[in-house]
């Protein structure tokens, strides 16, 4: 069932994540990664712009991604 339509799903179980719009590498939090499962995930996407801000990171964008990994619902540049 998608999750817009699933009453099961809840918003928290989104994971928000930085990668490099350039390198397709994920954001860990001191370092990239290709492996998404290392990337730090973000409570929301105020604290995914104050990771940005507080790590000068550049050509980056926020994927939300569904629960399971596999699939992004939604990215788009931050900074």
């Amino acid at each position: 069932m998608p999750i817009a339509t699933n009453p099961n799903f809840q918003l928290h179980q989104v994971s928000r994540l930085l990668r490099c719009q350039k390198t397709q590498r994920y954001f860990t939090g001191d370092s990239w990664s290709h492996a998404s499962d290392e990337a730090k995930n973000y409570n929301c996407e105020i604290d995914a712009v104050r990771g940005c801000v507080q790590n000068n990171l550049r050509d980056v964008e926020l994927v939300l991604r569904a629960p399971g990994g596999f699939t992004d619902i939604f990215c788009t540049p931050v900074r």
